[in-house]
């Protein structure tokens, strides 16, 4: 995978894009969309089934996240930073001319432990990035979830 690849697919943080919900085009999008196609016409069904499998009455609030998830449209925080408009992670990295936290001459931070949870999230990725670089960082995490150290 070239370096421009990898700037698409990874945050400045280390967090891999395609896993976040508010991806667009993104892994959690895609399925979303799946489900939400399959489960079409399913409404009336979960309301009649609800008497004997109570949790589907909530299948409205289910059905309600589902449609937040398939409507996903960020394209990433090296565009925006419409998914946490007050992370300062990525516009310190344009600042500082990095692609990385963990290429930065000052990481780990105050920026990045200041954050919680993400932060020990970012200070774990950009650590695991000096230590077997960017790409194999990205293959060892690109289907593992978003919100997990």
């Amino acid at each position: 995978m070239d370096r421009k690849d990898l700037l698409k697919a990874i945050a400045p943080c280390g967090l891999v894009c395609s896993t976040c919900t508010a991806a667009k085009e993104g892994d959690i999008q895609v399925h979303s969309s799946a489900l939400l196609s399959l489960l079409e016409g399913f409404d009336g069904f979960a309301e009649r089934f609800s008497a004997f499998q109570p949790a589907l009455k909530k299948y409205p609030e289910f059905k309600e996240v589902l449609a937040l998830f398939d409507n996903a449209s960020c394209t990433g925080c090296r565009q925006t930073n419409q998914c946490f408009p007050d992370c300062p992670v990525s516009p310190c990295a344009r600042e500082k001319g990095v692609d990385f936290c963990a290429e930065c001459e000052d990481f780990p931070c105050d920026k990045i432990r200041s954050i919680r949870p993400l932060g020990a999230k970012w200070l774990l990725a950009g650590r695991r990035m000096q230590k077997i670089g960017v790409e194999a960082y990205y293959e060892e995490v690109k289907s593992k979830s978003h919100y997990t150290a």
